[in-house]
């Protein structure tokens, strides 16, 4: 492996966490404004979700670039190897960071 490739699979998949990181923040602001509005969560559960998911998403986009970068697949393989580290990476966030519970709202 050439001395510059490291640094680049570092670079890119520091800028694929923070992409994912802001499109998962952004897609789960929308849903934690609509869950806010609707009376199911607080404002500080909705922070709180947006922050877990804008972390979980940004994970598992980094993990997806770096298994893409690392190998020098062609680009078949290398959707594969995003895909397949990416979706790996998304569910054990999930499962071991669980949102907000919106149960715990109260009507007042």
């Amino acid at each position: 492996m050439s001395k510059h490739i490291g640094p680049s699979i570092g670079r890119a998949t520091v800028s694929g966490a923070l992409a994912g990181a802001v499109i998962g923040g952004a897609v789960s602001a929308a849903k934690q404004t609509k869950d806010f509005k609707a009376g199911k969560i607080t404002k500080e559960q909705a922070a709180e979700n947006v922050v877990k998911e804008a972390a979980g998403t940004g994970i598992a986009t980094a993990a997806g670039v770096a298994a893409a970068s690392m190998f020098g697949f062609g680009v078949f393989m290398s959707l594969i190897a995003f895909t397949a580290a990416s979706a790996g990476a998304k569910y054990l966030w999930d499962s071991s960071v669980k949102p907000t519970n919106t149960a715990t709202v109260k009507e007042s």
